[in-house]
């Protein structure tokens, strides 16, 4: 039983309720489901993109500007991009590659 189980590909959370459900994922959700960042990176992402302040954001979603700037750390880090205009280009391009 356990070399069975091994064998078994993992799933994600999404993917496993997905499935469980028998409801096709949305192209919105396949595309968050493959990016590298957390579900709270992508909404700072799209913040970015929208041209706010690290303190902006940290207002707007209720958490303390260092956190925010470690979060834009982390993202800079993952998607290998040296400023928060690569992040605000990478949330136009993935927003682009979901639309039907």
């Amino acid at each position: 039983m356990a070399e069975l189980l091994a064998q078994q590909p993992r799933l994600t959370k999404e993917e496993a309720i997905t499935k469980a459900l028998g409801v096709k994922p949305s192209v919105g959700s396949q595309a968050a489901a493959k990016s590298p960042l957390t579900p709270r990176e992508r909404e700072i992402a799209r913040l970015v993109a929208e041209g706010l302040s690290n303190r902006s954001i940290a207002e707007t979603l209720v958490i303390s500007p260092r956190t925010v700037d470690g979060h834009v750390e982390n993202m800079l880090g993952k998607l290998g991009f040296g400023s928060r205009t690569q992040i605000a280009a990478w949330v136009s391009q993935q927003a682009a590659s979901s639309l039907p």
